[in-house]
């Protein structure tokens, strides 16, 4: 399968569908300038700025690095510039908008569907149900994230919901299974994750590209790290992001 240019404008319309303002600065010449760094590396496996894409299997692996291993957090993975770094358990050098069109070009559809699917209707919510957004092709926002790293010879490969738990139970979240991915907003200022370095939230945040659903996702001082299933700070990571188990 090849990425032509005619695959990558019909992916455009995804970014822009979800906010009707105009952006001040001009997120298409972003996406141009995103898509010059795309090579074709072997058949069907691309290089978009370090993310490697496996078109067959849907598969991407971003390239990140431990941060932080113990600390209270909102994200898991964050842009090293962002305005979060100091909630957040990864960072990456990949810019947001790569990886957003890294997602769009394996073919996830962004969609707020499931975000909400665990908060009690009786509390006050970020968005009305009347503006959930579903995908076109049902389950196409839903991504299962690994994380692979290297001790000496062996690797590890484990998923990201193991580098969370939860601080009242003290464990990780049971149903974190699958990631949504509702793309980041288009807003008044651009391409809202460029701006921020907001990348994978556990607290509802349509900033940033991918975010947890799990039960409790409104609350921001509900999550906390897993220290003890956290590599050592600075090890390189592997972020590996796949179709979620239908």
């Amino acid at each position: 399968m090849r990425l032509s240019s005619f695959a990558f404008l019909a992916v455009l319309p995804c970014l822009f569908a979800q906010e009707p303002t105009a952006p001040k600065m001009d997120a298409k010449t972003q996406l141009e300038e995103a898509k010059k760094l795309l090579k074709e590396t072997a058949p069907g496996i691309f290089d978009l700025n370090g993310i490697q894409i496996t078109t067959a299997a849907r598969e991407l692996r971003i390239p990140c690095s431990v941060l932080h291993q113990k600390l209270p957090i909102e994200y898991v993975l964050c842009h090293e510039t962002g305005d979060k770094v100091h909630e957040t358990i990864l960072q990456t050098t990949v810019k947001p908008i790569q990886i957003q069109l890294a997602l769009l070009l394996a073919n996830y559809q962004p969609a707020t569907k499931g975000i909400l699917g665990k908060v009690d209707p009786k509390v006050e919510r970020p968005y009305a149900d009347k503006d959930e957004t579903s995908p076109a092709t049902p389950g196409a926002n839903r991504l299962q994230i690994r994380c692979e790293w290297k001790d000496g010879d062996k690797t590890h490969n484990v998923p990201l919901s193991d580098f969370i738990q939860n601080i009242e139970e003290r464990k990780t979240p049971p149903d974190l299974d699958a990631w949504i991915f509702n793309g980041s907003q288009i807003d008044a200022g651009g391409f809202a994750a460029q701006q921020t370095g907001s990348i994978i939230s556990t607290y509802v945040n349509p900033q940033a590209i991918i975010n947890s659903p799990a039960k409790g996702n409104l609350r921001d001082d509900l999550w906390i790290s897993m220290p003890a299933n956290i590599p050592a700070e600075g090890t390189k990571v592997t972020l590996i992001i796949m179709p979620a188990v239908q």
